[in-house]
């Protein structure tokens, strides 16, 4: 059964290194993985791991493309590797012509996922600023990966899943995961999930908590839930998530979906 990691971060070694600081006086020494990427892949290849989505985000304009040049130079780097590591991009809204940022990140580095991180970049997901975006990833087919919170914790509340809600609606043909189940608002993700046909999901912690799904919400959204485990800056292992999952009692079918056929029916590998 192949495994497919549909949410780390493996940067460039210069904003690795500030992302890391961030989360070490935020968070502390209790992150469960170093921050160098072979390290990183090497275990999760020992935990069964085909491929991973490498995304990254933006906190200010002007860094899009750089950023993206650099996250396909780590595909790169690490193309020998066992894991695939599918090349993701990203954009800021107040960048010119964000939309034809994703072109270029798709034509000229490969990039086949999107990262949009509202806290970090400072924006709302249904911020008009982003429809030429949503427009782009919907026409190559690029799933966009949607961190909808502002907490500086990482979580997600209720009142915030409107504005994803908004830009399900104006985007129907665009592919978007709320990351991290929308958690702490994993109830009000599963509802909207059931509003919008292009609404995902991925099952990565915040920090130390996962989203806390039951057995039944899997059999209902199975077949549009990810697994994701945030690595490297994370406090719970892929093998502990493993473990939760499996202790779940879901169906062999459900169980492959969530582990990595649903992430390959949306990026083929």
């Amino acid at each position: 059964m192949a495994i497919v990691d549909s949410h780390v971060h493996l940067m460039p070694p210069r904003l690795a290194r500030a992302i890391r600081r961030f989360f070490e006086q935020h968070i502390g020494d209790q992150l469960v993985y170093p921050a160098e990427i072979e390290t990183v892949l090497d275990r999760h290849e020992a935990d069964g791991v085909a491929a991973v989505w490498n995304l990254p985000y933006a906190h200010k304009p002007g860094m899009a493309d750089d950023l993206n040049a650099g996250m396909a130079e780590v595909s790169a780097a690490f193309a020998d590797h066992t894991i695939d590591v599918v090349n993701g991009c990203t954009i800021h809204p107040d960048d010119p012509a964000p939309g034809d940022t994703v072109i270029r990140a798709h034509e000229q580095h490969g990039a086949r996922v999107l990262k949009l991180h509202c806290s970090v970049g400072n924006y709302d997901a249904d911020d008009v600023r982003l429809d030429p975006v949503y427009e782009a990833a919907g026409t190559v087919n690029m799933p966009i990966v949607v961190h909808v919170g502002h907490d500086v914790t990482g979580h997600t509340h209720d009142h915030e899943l409107q504005t994803i809600d908004t830009a399900a609606g104006r985007h129907g043909d665009t592919t978007m995961i709320v990351a991290h189940c929308g958690h702490y608002g994993h109830a009000e993700t599963l509802e909207l999930m059931t509003k919008h046909a292009n609404l995902w999901a991925d099952l990565t912690p915040v920090v130390f908590e996962r989203p806390a799904l039951t057995a039944t919400d899997f059999e209902q959204f199975g077949d549009r839930l990810l697994l994701g485990t945030d690595a490297p800056n994370v406090g719970l292992t892929l093998a502990s998530h493993l473990e939760w999952l499996r202790d779940l009692g879901l169906d062999d079918g459900t169980l492959a979906g969530v582990l990595g056929e649903n992430a390959d029916r949306l990026v083929p590998r």
